[in-house]
């Protein structure tokens, strides 16, 4: 049975950073916001090995399983690990333009198959968990609505329920991933717009929402948001999801979410690389004004694997930044 769950707030899917470890980190801090693993190849999600360390869902729910595919039985596979690993929902990336993933024929070069993408959903759905998209406007230089409609239009026939829309379109060749985040210029009307016609599926806006106040903001026109770099930069920022999103009361950022996070991480130190547990932080070290000396000290302790002088130094960061 699916599960009714709030999307107002969502952090995005995030290649090399939404890993188990960084849900984990955003759930200690956010007990509401809707969480999303990296993108992950069906087709690894099948077979590799070392699934378990790549999707181990460790009650961070609500919380959903990207992936990127495009074959149907790879799809209906995907869809029962996401049930077997406890998500509540497989999410189908049709947003994403790095031609590793054009390659491999899915991501944001299935816009121009939107038949396939209806199939690819129907194929993922089940009463037990929720099959969802995430897409673009469209592909190329130039926004048109005509186009992104008509892909919405079939996609509604799955009787899909939710859809994240990045609100810019894809250009597939010429620019990088990273500029495909924010050289195509953002619409949210387009959005605005497909939810006066299609009002029964819920449309989560993505793209440009930098600041939780302009977050507070979209929600008096939108479904729900879904915030990437935002949080990446400082997931501490979370804490105040809670309060500022859903209305309760203000979560403080001390010693004990540090210790909690630590303490998950302590007994995975020799099966895991330290840098992939510490990932989810270390941003906080290396963005803060004037900080060389932390960036020395934890490359120190990296090296020799000293976690607890890297929680000591991360407390002491914290309490001397004031970090928000």
């Amino acid at each position: 049975m699916k599960k009714e769950i709030s999307r107002k707030f969502c952090v995005a899917p995030m290649m090399g950073y939404t890993t188990p470890y960084a849900r984990k980190l955003y759930r200690i801090l956010s007990k509401n916001s809707f969480l999303f693993s990296e993108m992950i190849a069906t087709k690894s999600l099948i077979y590799s090995k070392n699934r378990n360390n790549i999707i181990d869902n460790d009650l961070n729910n609500p919380v959903a399983l990207q992936v990127g595919g495009s074959e149907i039985d790879e799809l209906k596979k995907s869809s029962q690990i996401a049930i077997n690993y406890n998500y509540d929902e497989i999410n189908l990336n049709v947003g994403c333009p790095s031609k590793a993933v054009q390659k491999g024929s899915f991501g944001a070069c299935l816009m121009q198959e939107k038949e396939l993408v209806r199939n690819c959903i129907e194929a993922m759905q089940s009463d037990k968990i929720e099959a969802t998209l995430k897409c673009r406007l469209g592909l190329g230089k130039n926004l048109n609505y005509e186009f992104f409609e008509e892909f919405i239009d079939e996609i509604s026939k799955s009787g899909i329920n939710i859809i994240y829309v990045h609100a810019r379109n894809a250009i597939l060749s010429g620019i990088s991933p990273q500029a495909n985040r924010m050289i195509p210029p953002l619409n949210y009307e387009y959005v605005k717009k497909i939810k006066i016609k299609y009002p029964q599926i819920k449309f989560i806006l993505n793209g440009g929402i930098d600041h939780l106040d302009k977050a507070k903001f979209l929600l008096n026109e939108y479904d729900g948001i879904m915030v990437g770099r935002l949080i990446k930069n400082n997931p501490f920022i979370l804490k105040d999801v809670d309060k500022k999103i859903f209305g309760e009361k203000n979560k403080s950022i001390d010693e004990t979410i540090i210790n909690n996070y630590f303490e998950y991480i302590k007994p995975k130190i020799g099966f895991e690389s330290i840098f992939r547990l510490l990932s989810p932080l270390l941003s906080i070290f290396f963005s803060v004004p004037h900080s060389k000396i932390y960036k020395a000290k934890i490359n120190d302790y990296m090296k020799d694997q000293k976690i607890g002088l890297i929680e000591d130094l991360l407390i002491k960061l914290i309490n001397e930044k004031k970090l928000t």
